[in-house]
């Protein structure tokens, strides 16, 4: 009747690369340590740098095996 939902943990290498992302993000948004890249300024990779962080870890919570 109801769809079974289940929860997984992340694998370390998913937490692992979460982490590096968080860490440029940092780096990019409270440090202004990034270069501008291809036209877009550090501050606005390091934006990007937490939203795909935390796709990769919602990711491996939702999916098994990431």
């Amino acid at each position: 009747m109801f769809a079974r939902r289940s929860q997984h943990a992340p694998k370390l290498g998913t937490i692992a690369l979460a982490l590096i992302l968080v860490l440029v993000g940092v780096l990019g948004t409270f440090g202004h340590l990034l270069p501008d890249v291809a036209g877009f300024t550090g501050e606005l990779i390091g934006v990007w740098a937490f939203i795909v962080a935390t796709i990769v870890l919602l990711a491996g919570v939702f999916f098994e095996g990431i």
